[in-house]
């Protein structure tokens, strides 16, 4: 198994049912940052989304623009530290 990341502000899981991926990729399709890869099937997979801190909403079909939305979680690992250590 990977290790995990240590911030309380990352969330990481798996998405048996890929409904988060099915709104994830609805709203990579209406913003200006696209996954350059991880597609399979039609479903986003071993992908990296990292949004601004804001209040805390529920959200539902449409998610806001994100800082960063890529893969694999390797590749964009030090992309997503970054932009974690610079919300601190």
């Amino acid at each position: 198994m990977l290790q995990r990341l240590g911030d309380r502000r990352v969330r990481q899981y798996w998405d048996p049912n890929h409904s988060v991926a099915a709104v994830l990729k609805r709203s990579a399709g209406t913003g200006k940052l696209h996954p350059t890869c991880c597609e399979r099937k039609g479903i986003l997979w071993d992908l990296t989304a990292a949004y601004a801190p804001g209040p805390l909403t529920l959200w539902r079909d449409t998610l806001p623009a994100p800082l960063l939305i890529d893969g694999t979680v390797v590749r964009t690992g030090p992309a997503l530290e970054a932009i974690v250590m610079k919300g601190q």
